[in-house]
């Protein structure tokens, strides 16, 4: 348990908060890890929500490094409403993580309606006032029944609040239109709001099957809008900080210590115990204490012809095969690659299904100083992948864009680092593990991709797959390295252009 927690990049504070007028409501603060004074993303649910059932919301922002906030609110009463989200501001003012100076408010559906509404109407006392605004899937605006000139725009009283503002909707919300939201982004636009507007196309009104993408990217906006463009050069991700948390080795220390003092323990009882010096030993009397008719020196002889002789060496010969088997599969792998490491092996590690593969994988003139294990990885999960997925390749596609691990066409000295495939396939195959074609697991794979990853402009970014993966940041072309890897993973042919744009096989043809 103290090894899991320390694992976990997100520490969890549950509250309840009370109002004069309403009582008491519950909430909960998702912060990252080590504990800072961070910016702070205010979240209210949309209609049916719970604290139980905002969690990825949560966690998809705090990924990012915000600290995300979220209430069990009254769904019914806008007046409840308004006295327990100025509770909850007046809490995060006194907390030492929060920095109240940089606070987004994001709303979706019921939600969006009424921090908006909040927002207007609090916008005059200082504290309340957000500086970044976020409305998913909300009401907007709706068209005036009667405008009185044909040229008339539907019109609502000015905000006295300018912060900027992000409105999100689906283009298939069959709750609230999307020409709601546009007549609202129009009027704010005339009336100087800065808003910014992204109509999502082919999505309903809870943002399915896309909804994780959607709260990355509002957090990565929070992000930008509260912290400044120049915070993703120093982004830490939740990748880098599992890798750097200690291992499960030290937390087993204080177990292995307690054994320990429990064995000495009982041997200082043995020995407090032990007969004085002179008297008879037990065996000894209990010896005498036998019938007659058994002799205890012939049980002894005939224990030592049966086995007595024969069962250590049994045991030795075993553990020594045992060990030398251990050492086989454990030890050469991380030799590097070499003639000798690759006999080794044919002989020994690679299974005669694989023996093909193999071949074709170790001809390639890109393992020079790579660990053996590394080449084994590729061979092993690419054979074993493709017994498992409901599609078929031919064996030309299948080596030339799943099982080889190069994809910019050259090797680590070139930059390129190999490591990859095990990673990926553990993250992504559990995915698609039902799909019985390329395209449906490629969209899968490339969903999943933009819920894990942040494209941004940065002066160094990451261009290996391992780097990319491990710090979760990359700019658009290391994202199409990374497209490319990860589809390869799970037995989708895939290959970069000659743009160098992700493509795949989708069964016919290859498909940007």
């Amino acid at each position: 348990m103290f090894w899991a927690k320390r694992e976990d990049p997100f520490s969890r504070r549950w509250f309840t908060l009370k109002t004069t007028e309403t009582g008491s409501f519950h909430g909960v603060a998702v912060l990252p890890k080590p504990l800072r004074r961070v910016p702070v993303v205010v979240y209210a649910h949309g209609s049916g929500g719970s604290l139980m059932t905002d969690g990825n919301d949560l966690r998809q922002m705090a990924e990012m490094g915000l600290a995300t906030v979220s209430l069990d609110y009254d769904e019914t009463n806008a007046t409840t409403f308004n006295a327990q989200w100025t509770a909850l501001l007046q809490y995060l003012g006194r907390q030492p993580w929060a920095d109240t100076n940089a606070m987004a408010w994001v709303g979706f559906s019921l939600g969006a309606e009424r921090t908006l509404a909040f927002a207007q109407s609090s916008s005059g006392v200082p504290p309340l006032r957000p500086q970044f605004l976020v409305q998913i899937s909300g009401a907007g605006l709706p068209p005036a029944p009667r405008p009185p000139t044909p040229d008339a725009r539907p019109q609502t009283p000015d905000p006295q609040f300018h912060c900027p503002v992000l409105l999100i909707h689906g283009d298939q919300d069959e709750i609230f239109p999307v020409a709601d939201t546009r007549r609202l982004a129009d009027c704010w636009q005339s009336n100087g709001v800065p808003v910014t507007l992204q109509i999502l196309a082919g999505l309903s009104h809870n943002l399915d099957p896309e909804r994780g993408m959607v709260f990355r990217r509002v957090g990565e906006a929070c992000l930008t809008h509260l912290a400044g463009p120049e915070v993703w050069r120093q982004y830490h991700s939740i990748a880098q900080w599992q890798a750097e948390a200690p291992g499960l080795g030290w937390f087993w220390l204080p177990a292995l210590a307690w054994g320990l003092g429990c064995l000495h323990w009982r041997r200082c009882q043995r020995r407090a115990l032990a007969p004085a010096p002179g008297s008879p030993p037990a065996d000894a009397a209990r010896s005498a204490e036998l019938p007659a008719t058994i002799a205890p020196e012939t049980l002894g002889r005939k224990w030592g012809r049966l086995g007595g002789a024969a069962l250590p060496w049994v045991a030795a010969i075993l553990a020594v095969a045992a060990a030398a088997d251990t050492a086989l599969h454990l030890a050469p792998p991380h030799f590097p690659v070499s003639p000798r490491t690759l006999d080794l092996a044919r002989r020994f590690l690679v299974q005669p299904k694989e023996r093909a593969d193999f071949e074709a994988l170790a001809g390639q003139p890109v393992w020079s100083g790579e660990p053996l294990r590394v080449l084994l990885d590729h061979v092993e999960l690419a054979v074993y992948n493709r017994e498992l997925i409901n599609w078929t390749l031919s064996d030309d596609l299948y080596r030339g864009y799943v099982l080889t691990p190069v994809i910019a066409g050259r090797g680590e000295r070139g930059g390129e680092a190999l490591d990859w495939r095990r990673p990926l396939w553990e993250e992504f195959y559990p995915r698609i593990r039902h799909e019985s074609s390329p395209a449906e697991a490629a969209r899968i794979v490339a969903r999943h991709l933009h819920e894990r990853v942040t494209v941004a402009v940065l002066p160094e970014a990451p261009h290996t797959v391992p780097d990319i993966w491990r710090r979760q940041i990359t700019d658009t072309n290391g994202f199409e390295i990374l497209s490319v890897a990860a589809l390869r993973s799970v037995g989708v042919p895939a290959r970069l252009n000659e743009r160098g744009r992700a493509q795949f096989w989708d069964g016919d043809h290859w498909t940007d």
